[in-house]
């Protein structure tokens, strides 16, 4: 990924005046301490970093921003899709906002958002995507999958996309049924295995994965498992732990009034934005932020604005990487 001209624009929508500085030959600071100081800086710097000239930008080649994948920091917040453009508007943990353009964006719909990854489908493809770093890696497309508009859907993938042992899960609804079907695939593979469940009238809410198995939640306390080594699909029953040497799945749901302070956070009017959720890295049990699907209010066919929550990374990926 290397070019700076593949790097997303990024403008603050806060204006300040400019400060009186004094001019410095930044070409001048010796070319091995460029690295380390890359390494060292959070997203919206090291993307301002990469873009001051070709050596800063070669410098930074492995930076990853990892300063932002800290437990228990609360996800961003991208809004795409407004203007029917590639116009994003960025909001970082601390509620600054800034507008980004990401061309990716423009038409697609996020369907999961892990680890900084984002799982898009877009004009009939599915890709997994950063959107600092513009990273791609396309995914073969199920055959007869169900088109966007009739259902809801979500994802989970089991570890980042370059990993070798990656799984994705997408659940779906057919043709505003009760029954649900799971699509299922392997880094490696060419083709989806799809299984099917009957009667789940519940809308998904949550969705996460853990030790072998994805789980997706409904507001009922229902849940629908995937199980990658038997490849079994089974429902169960949500039980909260009272006492925390009681054995468990190491996840939570994010509370009413968390999510009501991440909303008011974003100041932005999300009246008809469907979300994609996310889980955040906790330390002891991570956290599930859910999935709001909205009913197209402006009528079939129409786009609308649509949100993801995401961990910021700069993930960077080898051109030649193929899943």
């Amino acid at each position: 990924m290397g070019s700076m001209d593949s790097l997303p624009v990024v403008h603050s929508q806060r204006s300040s005046t400019r400060d009186q500085v004094t001019t410095r030959v930044w070409n001048d600071l010796p070319s091995e301490l460029l690295p380390s100081i890359a390494d060292r800086l959070g997203i919206i710097e090291l993307l301002r970093f990469r873009g001051v000239c070709k050596d800063w930008n070669f410098a930074s080649s492995t930076a990853s921003a990892e300063i932002e994948a800290l437990p228990n920091r609360d996800p961003w917040f991208l809004l795409y899709g407004e203007n029917n453009n590639s116009q994003c508007t960025l909001v970082t943990e601390s509620g600054k906002q800034y507008i980004i353009t990401i061309p990716e964006m423009d038409g697609a719909t996020c369907l999961a958002s892990s680890l900084g990854w984002l799982l898009l489908y877009r004009e009939g493809l599915i890709f997994f995507f950063c959107p600092f770093s513009r990273a791609r890696i396309d995914l073969p497309v199920p055959t007869k999958f169900p088109p966007m508009g009739i259902s809801d859907h979500v994802a989970v993938f089991s570890t980042p996309p370059t990993s070798q042992d990656c799984v994705v899960c997408i659940i779906c609804r057919t043709n505003k049924t009760d029954d649900l079907e799971l699509y299922v695939i392997h880094r490696g593979a060419t083709s989806w295995t799809k299984h099917k469940l009957s009667s789940f009238p519940n809308k998904i809410e949550c969705a996460a994965y853990h030790n072998g198995v994805f789980y997706y939640f409904d507001n009922t306390d229902l849940m629908v498992c995937f199980s990658i080594k038997d490849r079994s699909i089974s429902l169960g029953k949500v039980r909260y732990v009272k006492s925390p040497n009681e054995r468990c799945i190491p996840l939570k749901f994010i509370s009413n009034v968390e999510k009501e302070d991440m909303k008011k956070r974003l100041d932005l009017e999300l009246g008809d934005v469907s979300t994609c959720g996310t889980t955040v890295s906790c330390l002891k049990a991570d956290k599930m932020v859910p999935y709001e699907n909205r009913a197209n209010a402006k009528g079939a066919g129409t786009r609308r604005p649509k949100g993801v929550w995401f961990q910021p990374r700069f993930h960077q990926i080898d051109k030649m990487l193929s899943w």
